[in-house]
């Protein structure tokens, strides 16, 4: 487990680093069905968050919430001491810029089908940052080699394994600099192989300083990499606090449970 710094009163924070992401009584329904019921989060710069818990409890709603791909309903969410989101009103006046700092590694990899591993990185760079062609696949070429797929720059998406396929759409958010990266059960559709070259990604990753947060069920992996674990039931953190905390003494009888079911090895 990385490090964690205990405040002045004892209680466990993830850090004193400014935060990265500071969300306050975030609130979103689906046709009048409540999804986040009031969440409360800091993600200090540097360090990385996981969020587990059962399926249908809001992990995924909350991490669209967070660059505005689902707005909410209520509550604040600020980016980097900018507030993006107040009182039911967006106040990011940039959602693309926002899309560049915050980036997302979804579940399904979200690759163009139509185009190569290099070009899929390419066009990120060129569509959303103007970046021009030779720069783009420079830096492509750079960060295919930093996830270990150089050697697939010219395959498509249906050439290639699930775990080639998400590292693809990691180099992808890479391209963009992001200040943020956000990972939606980046392991969920893969198999046990492609799951483990996609977790030393993240690992190197985790190992450099990038700010992230995690949706995972994969619980060794998350104790390894996190500052802080966030469970979340019902659309509400139910407990939160160090990965040792809450995954090897869990307080809460819903946390315990939800660990007992998902500790097996990453």
């Amino acid at each position: 487990m990385r490090h964690v710094i205990v405040d002045a009163a004892g209680v466990a924070a993830p850090s004193n680093n400014p935060s990265a992401i500071k969300i306050r009584g975030l609130r979103k329904s689906f046709d009048g069905r409540p999804v986040l019921g009031g969440i409360d989060l800091d993600v200090p710069s540097g360090r990385i968050v996981s969020i587990i818990g059962q399926s249908g409890g809001g992990k995924t709603t909350l991490m669209r919430c967070v660059n505005l791909l689902e707005q909410p309903d209520d509550g604040s969410l600020e980016i980097n001491g900018e507030a993006i989101f107040s009182k039911g009103v967006v106040t990011c006046k940039d959602l693309a810029r926002l899309r560049q700092r915050v980036g997302m590694v979804f579940q399904r990899f979200n690759l163009f089908p139509h185009l190569t591993a290099v070009e899929n990185v390419v066009l990120a760079q060129m569509h959303a940052a103007a970046v021009k062609e030779r720069e783009a696949v420079e830096q492509a070429v750079r960060l295919l080699t930093r996830v270990g797929l150089a050697h697939r720059a010219m395959a498509y998406p249906e050439q290639m394994s699930g775990g080639e396929q998400q590292r693809v759409a990691i180099a992808r958010a890479l391209a963009l600099a992001p200040t943020v990266l956000l990972f939606d059960e980046p392991t969920s559709a893969l198999d046990p192989e492609s799951t483990g070259e996609v977790l030393r990604v993240m690992r190197e990753l985790a190992g450099d300083g990038m700010t992230m947060i995690i949706v995972t069920h994969e619980l060794p992996f998350a104790r390894e990499v996190s500052d802080w674990v966030v469970f979340i039931d019902g659309g509400r953190i139910i407990e939160q606090g160090p990965a040792a905390d809450v995954l090897d003494r869990p307080r809460e009888p819903r946390t315990a449970a939800y660990v007992a079911r998902y500790a097996k090895p990453a």
